[in-house]
């Protein structure tokens, strides 16, 4: 199953950008496959310890890449939800002369949650063999974990694009250039629920001689 970001990686190959998501959860899972909920728990300092290293590792074949193959949007797929996080990402990359843009995907609609768990979350290589109830609860569990220390992207001086429960509402901050705007408009118009699409012949009738 595609996920948002990895269509938005193929959307700018499709228009002959040099794309490449970075999941933070891949290396992640090197050293822990399939961790429950309290790792994700703000009070567990080995939890935290790990998943700082599998960001640091992440970020720096992302800065590799682009150095040495030539990248030109490299996507850090992570939870970046602390502000701190967000200014160490941005010292990060500007410090190589990369310019930044944040993604936010604010939802506080429960049912809307519970859907993309059950879709998407539960097919996760976290949870592979488990039961999807279990590990939906699971994930709604990791989800209050992050909810504890959250802090909504607001900083002024960010290139951002906040889509709150599913573009219902778009806030967008300090877009400068023409790529950005292509990656916004693209992400303004994914979608998480099922639809159908209706193709139909259209043939002309001539009349007969």
């Amino acid at each position: 199953m595609l996920t948002g970001l990895s269509i938005v990686v193929r959307y700018l190959k499709w228009l002959s950008v040099n794309a490449k998501s970075f999941n933070v959860g891949s290396y992640r899972r090197a050293d822990t496959p399939q961790p429950t909920a309290d790792f994700f728990d703000t009070g567990n300092a080995e939890g935290e310890r790990l998943r700082r290293a599998a960001a640091e590792a992440a970020v720096n074949d992302m800065l590799r890449w682009f150095e040495h193959e030539g990248g030109h949007v490299g996507i850090l797929d992570a939870t970046n939800s602390t502000r701190s996080r967000r200014a160490w990402i941005e010292e990060r990359c500007k410090s190589k002369g990369y310019d930044v843009m944040f993604v936010e995907s604010k939802c506080d609609d429960e049912e809307l949650i519970m859907n993309n768990i059950l879709e998407v979350k539960t097919t996760s290589p976290d949870y592979i063999g488990q039961d999807p109830e279990v590990a939906a609860r699971d994930f709604r569990n990791r989800i209050r974990n992050y909810e504890k220390v959250y802090e909504t992207i607001d900083e002024s001086h960010l290139t951002y694009v906040k889509l709150i429960n599913v573009s219902s509402q778009v806030i967008i901050n300090q877009v400068s250039n023409y790529l950005q705007t292509r990656i916004i408009y693209f992400t303004m118009n994914l979608h998480i629920t099922p639809r159908s699409i209706w193709l139909s012949r259209v043939r002309e009738l001539l009349p007969s001689a």
